[in-house]
């Protein structure tokens, strides 16, 4: 249980590490800017000109310097650092169907068929090729994928990602950590699978959304000739909430969701899907009816999910999601979507 620093409000939906409720972090941000910046890295480092060692792969446009790592942990001066051959990554099979945020939706349910799925039904007996990215570009103090941080030794190549798919892979979903921070290999390997193309497969991903968005036309593309679904995850609507609780501003992440929706149309699977992770005491009313007002000045059927929190990482101590509060929520999404499901069940009390 945990005590607003600011307002003194003591409450098991305030986080004991943060001590802040998510009424003043919105309202008084001016006042708690210093502590929050103390605590993400890529908030308290020095703003320092654009050099030959610059990154420009996400949002954190990092310079690096001698001794010193970029945000996302992966790269530093000298290192043995990604690029679109090679990259720090996880891969493994999951059978269809897969616990994916899009599941209700995406080609793995049949809905592309036959042009981008295999059956008109859940396309059992294939598998989804899950491809789980280190480094992130958020440092997100609930994050339910933290191992992302105990970066590997080995990196791995494109062809060697390559030959991993086999005549039972329908789709690739990259996601992490996030995809965001070596969003350069996932493109070379994409393009370089549609080269050879001679069936069905789909790639996806699933991301915060803050790469840098010279990537996003040749995302859309992809995306098209696959039939892939891009995951937005939309963290919050409030960008005080998003710079306090992911230590990074979100508005890179709605510029570039917002590019994806003007491109959406009635095409299955469908090109984007959004979902937002319900974090009781910080994600409530308001961002909800916020987030799916948002989605649906672009188009009304775009998919949203809603997930169920379980406490993970810093956030240990808060509780996790309520069906209460979550049927609420899902009553208000609906209002402005026509495509709303709640994700992650078997985790509400």
């Amino acid at each position: 249980m945990g005590v607003c620093r600011l307002c003194g409000k003591r409450s098991s939906t305030i986080s004991s590490f943060l001590n802040l409720c998510g009424k003043c972090i919105k309202e008084k941000f001016f006042e708690i800017k210093d502590y929050i910046f103390s605590i993400h890295p890529a908030l308290k480092r020095k703003v320092t000109p654009i050099s030959e060692k610059h990154c420009n792969l996400c949002i954190n446009q990092c310079n690096l310097e001698e001794n010193s790592k970029s945000i996302c942990g992966l790269r530093r001066i000298g290192g043995d650092n990604p690029n679109t051959e090679e990259a720090f990554l996880d891969y493994y099979y999951d059978p269809i169907p897969t616990n994916c945020v899009a599941e209700k939706f995406c080609g793995a349910s049949g809905c592309g068929y036959p042009e981008f799925s295999y059956t008109p039904s859940v396309e059992k007996g294939y598998k989804n090729l899950a491809v789980f990215f280190y480094g992130c570009s958020f440092n997100c103090l609930f994050c339910q994928n933290y191992i992302w941080r105990k970066i590997p030794e080995r990196k791995v190549t494109v062809e060697e990602l390559i030959q991993a798919i086999d005549e039972k892979t329908s789709c690739v979903c990259f996601f992490g950590g996030d995809p965001s921070v070596q969003i350069d290999f996932t493109i070379n390997f994409s393009y370089k699978v549609l080269k050879n193309k001679k069936r069905i497969l789909r790639i996806c991903w699933e991301t915060n959304g803050s790469f840098s968005s010279q990537f996003c036309e040749d995302i859309l593309k992809i995306l098209n000739l696959t039939g892939g679904t891009i995951k937005f995850d939309l963290k919050f609507f409030n960008e005080n909430l998003n710079l306090a609780l992911c230590g990074q501003t979100n508005k890179l992440t709605l510029k570039n969701f917002s590019f994806f929706a003007k491109n959406f149309s009635l095409r299955k699977p469908p090109l984007l899907c959004a979902s937002t992770l319900v974090i009781p005491g910080y994600v409530d009313e308001e961002e909800i009816l916020n987030i799916s007002r948002f989605i649906s000045q672009f188009s009304k059927e775009i998919p949203y999910v809603l997930l169920g929190f379980w406490p993970q990482f810093y956030f240990k101590d808060l509780p996790p999601t309520s069906k209460d509060l979550m049927y609420r929520l899902y009553k208000i999404a609906k209002k402005f979507l026509k495509n709303v499901e709640i994700g992650n069940i078997h985790l509400l009390t």
